[in-house]
């Protein structure tokens, strides 16, 4: 027998999570949430410095992979995507980041009504709590705990980078998150009370009582139907056999940057070149359907030091045993904290109107995302261009839904993404030579002292760039002809169906997707239920 509900929710994720919460708040609605994925019950999804760990299991994880990168020496790039309840808020690296008002400006002036910064700000504000930052700003009774660690607690490596960007010529910033960063800050995680304040934690968990509001985890949705051009609602797998369910006002695709296009052209949604050699038949022409995909693609300064202040040490079995245990029994200790302390925001040519690069300060040296850690006492710069020219696609290669779909970001395709990084080395390195490092400083671990010119950096960014898990644009927000869902998130040209979450970017912000991507949803729900402005 078919399911039903007033919205089906399509991926549990951090914007799935929002709506789910938001809407099932009127008990007459009926609300029904799924989710390819497990709970996030685990121990490692709550604990905030889970994130390691995690990244090495692949837990919570689609563990998806980019076709070769034809820029980046023809390599297969890791593109990790949350499969969890909560999504990528329940195994992300906890940066609360808005990116730059400009942002938004930009896509409300490329015809996107009700989306410029001073639109979006109440709905940011509106999910957060921060209670220390300035109200015109931020939110302060928001689900979303965010924390901010005290200058005289971070590590040694973390201060260094505040003191030696400021000594570069940088400004210090109190909050990054007040609409124009440029400079060195404090990093902001969405943690507290030694808690991971995910999605789900913060959004699902609140909610999941209510008689309303049903969880289906394990599911993986086939197809949404369409019905005399109207979703009427989705047919999903649940341990391998089919099942209905029907939604009686509205299906909301929330499954994220490659699982809702990859929905939409199961359902034959879609370029018809990306549907029909699969044996699906065509619903619906709308070829801006997985197509704008950008990412931000992010290369590493690796330093040693000559003190033992890096995490390292936290890595060995003992130590990793006994904070576990402090964890467990007190709720205290190094694992209730994020390891990111600091960050910068820079501008790598004079004139730009808002910062081109971001730069994380990592107080250990590793490779291939973690999961290689360097055995060597150092720190890095993790940066990347925060306004990418490359774009790229999402298409399926099956007709079966388990089969992951071509993911192609194109990364490097467009010159300027190299010279932003190239250029980023050099501002880092120059951070680096500042006074503030002269008690840490050892030599360079990479791209190292030999790699100087322009080519022998290119070389370097070619062969270790990966992605920063940033990618967005794939259900394109807009006007034009390749625009999948207008303004209202509304998908053009299918009633009853709307995608809500970082796929309708039409342009990657500047800073970091979760909470961007939880606005997106808070902003959606006043447009289903008529409270927009």
């Amino acid at each position: 027998m078919p399911m039903n509900a007033d919205f089906v929710i399509v991926g549990g994720g951090s914007a799935g999570c929002v709506l789910a919460n938001r809407l099932s708040a009127d008990p007459a609605v009926q609300v029904l949430l799924i989710e390819a994925g497990p709970s996030d019950k685990h121990l490692l999804y709550r604990m905030p410095a889970g994130f390691f760990p995690l990244m090495k299991a692949g837990k919570g994880n689609w563990n998806f992979h980019t076709v070769p990168q034809k820029h980046a020496n023809g390599r297969v790039l890791y593109f990790p995507r949350g499969k969890v309840l909560g999504g990528c808020s329940a195994i992300n690296g906890l940066v609360v980041s808005r990116g730059n008002a400009g942002d938004y400006d930009a896509w409300a002036e490329a015809g996107n009504d009700g989306w410029s910064y001073a639109d979006v700000l109440p709905y940011f504000k509106r999910l957060e709590s921060f209670p220390e930052g300035n109200p015109a700003f931020r939110g302060h009774d928001g689900p979303v705990k965010i924390t901010r660690p005290k200058l005289e607690t971070m590590n040694p490596t973390a201060k260094a980078w505040l003191d030696g960007g400021q000594q570069a010529g940088y400004p210090f910033i109190e909050d990054m998150n007040e609409g124009d960063p440029f400079g060195v800050a404090q990093m902001q995680g969405n943690y507290a009370d030694a808690r991971r304040q995910s999605a789900s934690a913060c959004y699902l968990e609140p909610a999941q009582k209510r008689a309303n509001l049903k969880i289906l985890t394990g599911a993986l949705v086939k197809r949404i139907v369409i019905q005399s051009g109207r979703a009427t609602g989705v047919e999903v797998l649940v341990s391998g056999k089919a099942q209905l369910i029907e939604a009686g006002q509205e299906v909301l695709l929330a499954a994220g940057v490659v699982n809702s296009p990859q929905i939409l052209q199961l359902s034959g949604i879609g370029a018809a070149r990306d549907i029909t050699p699969h044996g699906i038949k065509m619903q619906h022409e709308l070829p801006g359907v997985g197509q704008n995909l950008q990412d931000h693609i992010a290369v590493a300064v690796k330093q040693r030091i000559t003190k033992p202040v890096s995490m390292l040490g936290d890595l060995k079995l003992h130590r990793m045993a006994k904070a576990g245990l402090q964890y467990l029994l007190f709720k205290s200790g190094p694992t209730t904290v994020s390891a990111l302390e600091a960050w910068a925001h820079l501008k790598t040519q004079a004139g730009l109107d808002y910062p081109y690069l971001q730069v994380y300060s990592v107080p250990i040296m590793y490779n291939d995302h973690g999961r290689d850690i360097i055995p060597e006492q150092g720190c890095m710069a993790v940066m990347n261009g925060s306004r990418p020219q490359s774009v790229g696609s999402v298409r399926i290669q099956s007709g079966d839904p388990s089969i992951s779909p071509l993911i192609d970001p194109q990364y490097l395709s467009a010159p300027e993404d190299m010279r932003v990084l190239r250029d980023g080395i050099r501002m880092v390195r120059n951070i680096f030579a500042q006074t503030a490092y002269d008690g840490l400083r050892g030599d360079e671990y990479a791209p190292g002292d030999a790699a100087q010119s322009d080519d022998a950096l290119d070389e370097y960014i070619r062969a270790n760039a990966n992605s920063l898990y940033h990618p967005v644009g794939t259900c394109k927000m807009g006007t034009d002809d390749q625009a999948v869902v207008d303004p209202q998130l509304r998908l053009r040209g299918v009633d009853a169906l709307r995608v809500i979450d970082a796929s309708i970017m039409p342009r990657l912000c500047s800073g970091n997707t979760n909470f961007p991507a939880m606005m997106i949803a808070e902003k959606a729900v006043d447009m289903i239920l008529g409270n927009a402005a």
